[in-house]
């Protein structure tokens, strides 16, 4: 079954890697971060993660492409850049949501 679905779990894979950036630099992430910041981080884990989920069932059943690895590469990094927006300290501003910060 994960055979006939490749397909489609990495272009659901690329659409939540698209939908995280287009959110990013629409400044739509900013707004609803500004509203709520777990909002926006529950919303960036959610695409990021889903992302990198579906790029592993897709390289799973797929046979060997470029884009399932593409879209693992760039959801990773989008997971590394949402702990560092969102949950590590800047230049002495505290992060946004303080689980790790004292």
């Amino acid at each position: 079954m994960i055979k006939r679905n490749a397909r489609s779990l990495s272009v659901m894979g690329i659409v939540f890697v698209s939908v995280y950036i287009i959110l990013f630099l629409s400044t739509g992430l900013n707004k609803i971060a500004v509203y709520n910041p777990w909002f926006g981080f529950l919303l960036c884990v959610f695409l990021s993660v889903g992302g990198f989920i579906l790029s592993l069932l897709s390289i799973i059943g797929k046979r060997t492409r470029i884009t399932p690895y593409f879209t693992l590469l760039l959801s990773f990094l989008l997971m590394l850049f949402t702990i560092f927006v969102f949950l590590l300290p800047e230049a002495g501003i505290p992060p946004a949501i303080p689980l790790f910060y004292d």
